[in-house]
């Protein structure tokens, strides 16, 4: 949390030239919970002293540390949670007992029937790794304090559900309500389409700037005959109130790239805006990265990729593209590599292309690799008449069959990465293991029957030995999952799940040999000692098997079809870490460990309504 916090603060643009920000109260916008005291809207908005910080507010008794957040586009909403979240980690590292904040954004909230406190539930999950059953012990406890942002970037026709959902939870079950939340959402969403105030106990307003903070912010970047243009301009002066465009018109001018004659042929807000942020993409990918002269002289010209090419202007603006739209299609603002789904793919031809390639990556790879294993274990077992090459041949085989049929007929599943398990016997873990062995044993028996009144009973109980050691491997994957887990490098969940299905695997053969020398004793009394080696090796093989695909070997083969059809189309390079590791530099994306988000929303938003090409 520490880590997120700083580092979001550090690569904002505020943090060129720190700006104080005005606030004004206007608890006209809440409905005080349990409170006697109405509000009136009639009442007018009341300014807070200068200097006054966002913590200061947020611990006044009367606001029980519950507080909404309202101002215009680019007004620094999110930086003022920031610094807010900054001030009560603090607190919190001081004094064990207060509430350790989070910060989460309330856009990934889409299904209107889902409570609040279980979306939270989910969230902490997915962003931090919290268990859930944990994650809901920390909240009842008051361990956690939520801090909200971007109530406007809920999908609009659910905004005024999310406000109700919000309500339902801030006044509704005791043990679920919070021990303090902020929430951040734009003046204008909040007044045409939420339409309701909020159970909160009060509200403020971010300021725009002021003259005299314009005027200092170019005074201390030494464009002083920049001000004299924009004080002629009332229009340019208008939007440099806001502190995000402020900022980007501060590195716009210091790479010379905007031009007031097309800046004044914009007739509307909207297209002065987006001429802005043009310019802001043109100086961006114009300024000098490395400044060292020293670094200059050895042919260094990114910290990402030293001394090898940068990608071209058009690639870049080709994958901020694609990733602007996926996000908007999501309504999400961060993007994990490992999270991405076949959702992001645009067109059927694709679609049907990551599917195909996705099943021959199972069938020619996990064929071959399954045959190779089946042929030595048979090997070792004194079976000759199959051997490596033929244990290979057949795995080619058959693995090109199954990966076919999966291409053409195959449907499209979610991919989920396997990143971490460790011992863990929580209740949620005891009851995914046990449920995992029901499956397991439920499937084993079937199997077995099936087997036993085809071949004998020795093959049904073979079946259900093979079944149970599943059910076991099945929960040790789903069940013995870590209570905390942080992503801490690009595409680390995909990294993880090839790492942990090796390693799985290897379990899975530990659990099962036991289990054949049992087979191995008992099928001699009901077929010929010549097929037992065949029968053994090949149930185990099938279970190694099945260990692969479970434990990460479904999710690399999905994700490889995917990043190989993005890559084909220009969406993102096979090294799509770095290529975004570089947009940080260039001051387009901000980066948290394996999270990737744009500046602002409305840069995201910008890319978005671009067409890709």
């Amino acid at each position: 949390m520490r880590t997120e916090v700083q580092e979001r603060l550090a690569q904002s643009l505020h943090n060129a030239v720190w700006l104080t920000l005005g606030m004004e109260q206007q608890d006209y916008r809440v409905e005080r919970p349990f409170s006697a005291t109405v509000v009136q809207p009639s009442q007018s908005p009341e300014p807070l002293a200068a200097g006054t910080r966002i913590v200061e507010v947020f611990n006044r008794p009367e606001l029980n540390s519950q507080l909404l957040i309202l101002g215009e586009p680019g007004a620094g909403k999110t930086t003022m949670m920031l610094e807010l979240a900054e001030d009560l980690l603090r607190r919190a590292i001081a004094d064990k007992t207060e509430p350790i904040p989070v910060l989460l954004s309330l856009s990934s909230w889409k299904n209107p029937q889902q409570s609040i406190f279980d979306w939270l539930l989910g969230e902490l999950k997915e962003k931090y790794g919290i268990r859930q059953d944990l994650a809901g012990q920390w909240l009842e406890e008051n361990q956690l304090l939520p801090l909200l942002d971007g109530l406007d970037e809920v999908a609009p026709q659910h905004q005024q559900v999310c406000a109700v959902k919000l309500n339902d939870w801030l006044i509704g079950e005791l043990g679920q309500r919070p021990c303090g939340v902020l929430i951040c959402c734009r003046r204008e969403e909040f007044e045409q389409v939420v339409q309701q105030p909020l159970s909160l106990y009060g509200a403020i307003y971010v300021q725009p700037l002021t003259v005299g903070q314009i005027e200092d912010y170019f005074t201390q970047f030494e464009l002083q005959d920049v001000w004299q243009t924009v004080q002629q301009d009332k229009a340019l002066q208008e939007i440099l109130t806001k502190p995000l465009f402020l900022s980007m018109f501060g590195l716009v001018q210091t790479q010379g790239k905007f031009s007031i004659s097309n800046w004044q042929s914009r007739s509307t807000s909207e297209d002065k805006i987006k001429y802005l942020l043009d310019t802001y993409w043109e100086a961006t990918m114009s300024r000098t990265l490395i400044t060292d002269p020293h670094q200059k002289q050895r042919g260094i010209c990114s910290k990402t990729y030293g001394k090898k090419p940068v990608p071209t202007r058009p690639a870049v603006r080709q994958a901020l593209v694609f990733a602007a739209k996926m996000l908007s299609r999501e309504s999400s603002t961060e993007l994990l590599i490992e999270n991405m789904q076949p959702t992001a793919l645009i067109t059927r031809r694709q679609k049907r292309a990551y599917q195909l390639i996705y099943g021959l990556i199972i069938g020619l790879i996990g064929g071959p690799i399954i045959g190779l294993i089946g042929g030595l274990i048979l090997e070792l077992m004194g079976e000759q008449s199959i051997g490596l090459i033929g244990g290979l041949i057949i795995g080619l085989i058959g693995g090109l069959i199954y990966g076919l049929s999966i291409g053409l007929i195959g449907r499209q599943e979610i991919i989920k990465p396997v990143e971490e398990f460790t011992i863990s016997m929580s209740l949620e873990a005891r009851q995914k293991i046990l449920r995992s062995l029901r499956e397991g044993l439920v499937g084993g028996l079937a199997a077995g029957l099936l087997g036993g009144l085809m071949y004998g009973l020795m093959y049904g109980l073979g079946g259900l030995i093979i079944g149970l050691i599943y059910g076991l491997i099945r929960g040790l994957i789903f069940g013995l999952n870590r209570d905390i887990r942080t992503r801490l490098k690009p595409n680390q969940g995909i990294k993880n799940s090839v790492k942990n299905m090796f390693i799985v695997s290897g379990i899975a053969l530990v659990i099962a040999l036991p289990f054949t020398f049992i087979l191995k004793y008992f099928l001699p009394n009901v077929v010929d000692s010549e097929v037992i080696p065949s029968i053994v090796g090949t149930s185990l093989t099938f279970l190694i098997w099945l260990s692969l695909y479970q434990a990460g070997g479904n999710a690399l083969s999905q994700h490889i079809a995917l990043r190989f059809v993005l890559y084909w189309n220009r969406y993102a390079p096979l090294r799509y870490d770095l290529l975004l590791n570089y947009c940080t530099e260039r001051l387009l994306l901000q980066r948290v460990g394996g999270r990737y988000r744009f500046m602002h929303k409305l840069l995201q938003d910008h890319f978005a309504r671009m067409d890709l090409g």
